[in-house]
């Protein structure tokens, strides 16, 4: 084996220290994809999706576009949430309809590249200033117009420092916002739960800190502390008790937190300006030029 020293650049990935910090970032790679889609010029966009859209899965539309192209543009997005968790949500969209996608959808992936364009030299800044872990978690209740299943979503920080993320469709359809959110909670709290084991093993992580898991709903909160059972969440029984076994056994702590403080928003929806670039902030998502600012 050799030594090759400090670690600089990994499968498109560029990592950056900085007064021992790490910055990691895909500024070549998301280069060479603009080129390769003709969109290095573009005009900047200030959000990869508008947020009054609505992507169908099924679109009314007779002009198709090159399947192999579009497929392309999709694997080659989905390579980039590695460091840009924000694009996550419209890449997750767009990716459902590679089977066959439409100008409508082509469009709204052209959109996507002109955000890039705009923000090439952002990544992820890793502190590792402390050893919490908490999570935040959202879902989209029945958001899919076709088929009215929900989109689930949670951001997990340790330290400060987002290591896992997620956006993805329920797999079957929820019959309220609690059941959605119920779900989510589920999800987060079984990722939570391996990655605590993960950095225990690893010797950075407390045993006796108890990860935090936020969401806005309340009611989530009042079921994964209620005992009794009523008959609009007996569906969601085995859920319910998985959780709550995680609560009382106190390896796990749920706090409610505002909806404009939930970190995980922009994984279910599109936003608004405003909104998406403070969401964009609170995750560590920051342009490289910011890194002299710290």
């Amino acid at each position: 084996m050799q030594d090759l020293g400090v670690l600089h650049y990994i499968l498109g990935l560029e990592i950056y220290f900085w007064k021992g910090h790490a910055f990691i970032s895909q500024n070549r790679y998301a280069l060479s994809m603009l080129k390769k889609f003709q969109m290095k010029n573009s005009k900047g966009i200030d959000t990869p999706m508008e947020h009054t859209v609505k992507v169908p899965i099924k679109y009314d539309e007779k002009s198709s576009v090159d399947i192999t192209l579009y497929r392309s543009l999709i694997g080659s997005l989905i390579w980039l949430t590695v460091t840009r968790p924000n694009l996550s949500f419209c890449v997750h969209k767009l990716s459902q309809h590679m089977q066959d996608p439409k100008l409508y959808h082509w469009k709204l992936a052209k959109r996507v590249l002109g955000y890039i364009s705009s923000t090439l030299d952002y990544g992820l800044l890793y502190k590792g200033e402390d050893l919490t872990l908490i999570a935040f978690l959202d879902s989209d209740f029945a958001g899919d117009r076709l088929d009215r299943k929900s989109t689930s979503a949670y951001t997990i920080f340790h330290g400060g420092d987002l290591v896992s993320w997620i956006s993805k469709k329920q797999a079957t359809i929820s019959l309220s916002s609690c059941e959605v959110e119920y779900k989510s909670l589920t999800t987060t709290t079984k990722e939570v739960l391996w990655i605590k084991r993960l950095l225990l093993e690893l010797k950075c992580y407390a045993d006796e800190d108890l990860p935090i898991i936020k969401n806005d709903i309340i009611s989530v909160q009042a079921l994964a502390n209620n005992l009794v059972f009523h008959a609009r969440s007996k569906h969601i029984e085995v859920a319910h008790h998985f959780v709550r076994e995680k609560v009382i056994g106190k390896e796990i702590s749920l706090e409610h937190v505002e909806f404009s403080d939930c970190v995980a928003d922009f994984l279910t929806k599109p936003l608004l300006k405003n909104v998406f670039i403070k969401m964009r902030s609170n995750l560590g998502l920051i342009s490289k030029s910011m890194l002299i600012k710290i």
